[in-house]
């Protein structure tokens, strides 16, 4: 089998044996269904004789090739004593046919788009006549593929799915076949813009979703496949979504009371771009004198009952906007503070000293007194 073509993937050959019925067929011609080749290179269409008769003889072989429109154009003729006839000599030529009149390969070089089309390899012989075999020629250009994410920013205008990434596959042939892959949904909608310059295909594909902040940042994946390529190509894209900050407030457990020290309200803000701006301060104002802001913290010495039901407010901001927190607190008073420092496991120790205690002492200061005139 001639290899010096390429077929994705390599197609077998076609025993073709096309003349009067003669039960069991000896004179046959081998090749490939289709070939397919690469734009501007070199391609072999294989073509080859087998005969189990020792004297049949070839009196001519002749190369057809059928266009789309079903008319044929002779391309290659070979004749044993005149010779080869090339409708383009400078493109076309017989491989072997000049050593081995049973091998009638045709090579062509460069590739045109136009070569694309279905090709007849035909030997006259004598004494069993006309054998044939068609090949279809593909002509194949590897696509140039990239991938980029689309900036979108909250809110959309209409609230329905954007376009959040764009996948192009430049100038193939055939057309590329482009799809997504995501955990976030989303569908894809691809545009098939033909080349007719070059006979090639772009294909730009975009994958759409309803935005979110939770999208930002998050990877897609544009897949491209095509005949020209082993493996299909895979290009992650990172989504970007700007979005004003969302805030949140942590540190209150809602168990603070009067006296605790050294507590912590943590503002916590996540925004693109990145926030720029905390702000503290309290529905009624400005803070109390014994709360500090540092930043993103909020840092409060010593809890009193002053605090109690006071709301707290964190502001944060971005170059899209300014957005808020808020946190109240509620204050126990002191008999918590007393319970934390006795919990309810360590009274029991302390009854039990207290009963001795009380033994002890009406033993000593009643019963002793009372026994010792009676004894003496």
């Amino acid at each position: 089998r001639t290899r010096s073509y390429h077929s994705a993937p390599e197609s077998p050959f076609i025993n073709r044996a096309l003349g009067p019925p003669s039960g069991t067929e000896t004179v046959i011609v081998q090749a490939p269904a289709q070939v397919s080749g690469f734009l501007g290179n070199s391609l072999i269409l294989p073509c080859l004789l087998k005969s189990s008769e020792p004297n049949v003889q070839v009196t001519q072989v002749t190369w057809m090739r059928r266009d789309p429109d079903g008319d044929f154009h002779s391309v290659a003729v070979f004749h044993p004593q005149r010779g080869s006839s090339l409708a383009e000599p400078e493109r076309v030529e017989f491989v072997g046919v000049a050593a081995d009149v049973l091998n009638a390969s045709l090579r062509v070089s460069p590739l045109r788009v136009e070569d694309e089309a279905s090709y007849t390899c035909q030997f006259a012989t004598f004494p069993r006549g006309s054998r044939k075999a068609e090949t279809r020629l593909r002509v194949l250009v590897r696509p140039n593929s990239t991938a980029e994410a689309k900036e979108v920013t909250l809110p959309p205008p209409t609230g329905q799915p954007v376009p959040m990434a764009c996948c192009t596959s430049t100038r193939g042939r055939p057309p590329a076949r482009v799809s997504w892959s995501s955990l976030l949904g989303g569908s894809a909608n691809s545009t098939l813009v033909p080349e007719p310059a070059s006979g090639t295909y772009t294909v730009i594909s975009l994958f759409t979703l309803v935005p979110s902040s939770e999208a930002d940042g998050r990877n897609v994946t544009c897949r491209v496949e095509h005949e020209s390529l082993e493996e299909p190509v895979l290009l992650p894209v990172t989504l970007t979504v700007h979005y004003p900050p969302e805030v949140s407030i942590s540190g209150y457990d809602g168990n603070w009371y009067v006296g605790q020290r050294n507590v912590t309200l943590n503002c916590e803000a996540r925004g693109n771009p990145e926030p720029t701006g905390y702000d503290w301060n309290t529905t009624t104002g400005s803070l109390p004198s014994f709360a500090v802001a540092q930043g993103t913290q909020l840092l409060i010495s010593t809890v009193d009952l002053s605090i109690n039901t006071t709301t707290f407010i964190c502001l944060v901001t971005n170059t899209l906007g300014t957005s808020q927190k808020e946190q109240t607190i509620l204050v126990k008073g002191e008999e918590s503070f007393s319970l934390r420092l006795r919990p309810e496991s360590s009274l029991e120790p302390i009854a039990e000293s207290a009963l001795l205690f009380t033994f002890y002492f009406f033993f000593f200061f009643f019963l002793v007194p009372w026994i010792e005139p009676r004894v003496a």
